[in-house]
């Protein structure tokens, strides 16, 4: 009985850590330092090119969570107006629908780095946390953009979503790799867990009538296979 209270004990202070990790990064957020956009864009499009050095120094520097939050916001602004102007004959959402549908994107993908430094951390050993990690993927929200082109080329929805999902599981896999510091099997498995774990919790809420899906790499997990089934229909 010692030993499990203990271990329960561990647990709880390794999870608070993590979340104190998360609050610090937004601390970060709220005090921003200087910084230039057209340099850290390039950093960003360094960091799409897996430039492993690039992405050890945007996780290290605490003026880039800012950036990284920025850069967040473009992408998903780019996908909302995407969606926005490509269908209107079919069904155009709201404005409202769309601010909705990005805070519920940033929300999801926030939850999606904390579980991938939490499980990464306490079962592989990982080094890096919460903040080096939200940097980084921050920064590679850029391939967002590209979905813009759905305004004025539908037709590249398949191609876009194709791209976008197999180019984003493979800088997600390098940056996991990179700023937690894993082997290659135990970054898989890193993703695997949270991708799983994420997807049970989505469909137990789904029996609830809450429908919640995820951001991050395991967002483009779903949109690579909408992309690939609607190619097969080609």
């Amino acid at each position: 009985m010692n030993e499990n209270n203990k271990h329960e004990g561990d647990m709880q202070k390794e999870f608070k850590k993590h979340l104190d990790g998360a609050a610090s990064t937004f601390n970060d957020i709220k005090n921003p330092g200087k910084f230039d956009f057209k340099a850290e864009f390039m950093n960003a499009i360094e960091i799409l090119k897996l430039n492993e050095k690039k992405m050890t120094e945007v996780a290290t520097r605490k003026t880039t969570a800012t950036a990284a939050l920025l850069f967040i916001l473009i992408g998903m602004v780019a996908v909302s107006l995407g969606m926005y102007l490509m269908i209107p004959s079919v069904w155009r959402p709201s404005l409202m629908y769309l601010v909705f549908s990005m805070v519920y994107s940033l929300v999801a993908m926030l939850l999606v780095i904390f579980a991938t430094d939490f499980v990464g951390s306490q079962l592989f050993k990982g080094k890096g946390d919460f903040g080096q990690l939200f940097r980084v993927f921050g920064y590679s929200y850029i391939l967002m953009i590209p979905y813009i082109l759905l305004a004025v080329a539908p037709g590249l929805a398949s191609i876009i979503s194709l791209a976008a999902g197999v180019w984003m599981l493979v800088v997600s896999y390098k940056i996991i790799m990179v700023i937690k510091k894993l082997n290659p099997t135990h970054t898989i498995f890193t993703i695997l867990i949270v991708a799983v774990g994420l997807g049970v919790i989505s469909a137990i809420l789904a029996q609830f009538g809450v429908g919640f899906g995820f951001g991050g790499y395991g967002a483009e997990i779903n949109n690579l296979n909408d992309a690939l089934d609607a190619l097969s229909r080609i």
